[in-house]
């Protein structure tokens, strides 16, 4: 049964050249992934980090008599959070198993067995890439939408923690009725509500929804003469007169493939919380990722300096064990979504 100490000496299969193939995997998938939209990459130093809270303080000065002091403004410092990145890591197993039945297809040609583990081990690779960026985007989101992150046990999927960013409630609201009840507008609700964003985060250039809360808004939505509905972008350009600035709905329907437990099986979720709508502040950025460095991309770095490895990105490695009968390929990313509260606006709509 030939083993997998072979691949110390396979110069495409080694962790330097894997990660290096990881590296150039796009991390938007293509534009399907938006996390790096809003909260675009942002390199620090320590997987420890030290954020100050926003400080939303608008003194006013007063008038004064004559010969008496003004108004005194204080000097409010804002608090300090510290926040620590875990990292988020993929792997895949070739086990003996799997060579056994390899062995068994190719009459246990060693040549040919090393070959066609060549060929599916940097495919496999790419799929870890990809879901540790998928992980990425969901925490993202989450860390908008709900302003918390959390971390799942990856063995075993009941034991989580979630923390929270301890963003002000006046960040996260709740529609008193949901928008799509008979009673109230949704569109002017929703109007209302993206006033007081604005009020509240500045100017904007549109909102983030999921299709079923648009829909909503949209049938509420005045009419043209004869009764005819206004298009989705005829909305949009009347909310621009409105608002006087950009505005665009950006609906956001993704899935991706959740782990249940420690198993293998998973279920589709939507990225995006249902009934949640969240402002877009101008330019569009909600804040930043950190990426953090891996020690092991730091120590390929070094060994494989020509190699232009980026030390805090997707980090790939490999470990044969049990006598080199089975093969682990890890994928490991220290980034972590950070959002500025300052920018964080968000309504439960109801629907």
């Amino acid at each position: 049964m030939p083993d997998f100490t072979w691949m110390q000496m396979e110069d495409r299969l080694s962790p330097a050249a894997l990660t290096v193939r990881a590296q150039a995997i796009s991390p938007n998938d293509q534009g399907r992934r938006r996390w790096d939209l809003f909260f675009p990459r942002a390199n620090v130093d320590s997987v420890d980090l030290r954020d100050m809270t926003t400080l939303d303080f608008r003194p006013a000065a007063d008038r004064r008599e004559w010969n008496a002091r003004g108004r005194h403004i204080p000097l409010l410092t804002p608090a300090m959070r510290e926040m620590s990145i875990v990292p988020i890591e993929s792997y895949f197993k070739i086990e003996e198993k799997e060579m056994q039945r390899l062995a068994e297809r190719t009459l246990g040609n060693d040549a040919l067995i090393r070959q066609q583990v060549r060929a599916s081990i940097p495919d496999r690779t790419d799929l870890l890439v990809e879901a540790n960026y998928n992980r990425l985007e969901i925490d993202s989101m989450q860390a908008w939408v709900l302003g918390t992150i959390t971390q799942r046990n990856p063995e075993n999927a009941a034991q989580t923690v979630t923390v929270s960013f301890q963003f002000s409630g006046s960040r996260y609201t709740a529609a008193g009725t949901a928008w799509n009840d008979p009673g109230i507008n949704g569109y002017d609700a929703f109007l209302a509500w993206y006033a007081a964003a604005i009020e509240l985060a500045g100017p904007g250039e549109g909102v983030v929804l999921r299709q079923a809360t648009l829909n909503a808004i949209l049938a509420d939505a005045p009419n043209l003469p004869n009764s005819v509905k206004m298009t989705r972008a005829q909305i949009e350009a009347r909310i621009q007169d409105d608002v006087n600035g950009p505005f665009r709905f950006v609906v956001i329907e993704d899935s991706l493939d959740v782990f249940d437990d420690g198993g293998t099986a998973y279920t589709r979720t939507k990225v995006w919380p249902a009934q949640r709508v969240a402002f877009i502040p101008a330019n569009g950025v909600v804040g930043r990722t950190a990426f953090a460095p891996v020690v092991r991309a730091m120590e390929l770095s070094n060994r494989v300096p020509g190699a232009g490895i980026d030390i805090r990105g997707v980090t790939v490695y490999h470990d044969a064990a049990n006598a080199g009968r089975e093969l682990t390929v890890e994928a490991q990313l220290n980034a972590m979504p950070i959002p500025d509260e300052s920018r964080v606006v968000v309504i439960n709509a109801g629907v």
